[in-house]
């Protein structure tokens, strides 16, 4: 993945939960499963799992290219839960 490739799969993490209320362990668990399953999520989760990890390294701002009601701090505690998820998910299909 590029140096700034990630970002945008974050951002397309970030617009998936727009609309979800609580960034908990539940919404985790439904985004991770549908990233498995490929049902929004077509680049697979290898993918999101990579982005992840390259968003986790950056100390820059996350949420500053979509509009968003959550909190920085909020949506990066989000993808470490999204990370776990999909950790225990492996191997994909």
């Amino acid at each position: 993945m590029g140096d700034r490739d990630w970002k945008g799969v974050t951002n397309q993490i970030l617009h998936g939960v727009m609309f979800t209320a609580q960034l908990d362990d539940a919404a985790a668990k439904q985004m991770a499963a549908a990233m498995v399953e490929r049902r929004y999520f077509g680049d697979g989760p290898a993918a999101y799992a990579d982005a992840i990890v390259q968003a986790q390294q950056y100390d820059g701002p996350l949420t500053d290219e979509i509009e968003t009601s959550h909190s920085e701090q909020g949506f990066r505690d989000f993808l470490r839960r999204l990370a776990g998820e999909l950790d225990q998910r492996r191997p994909w299909h």
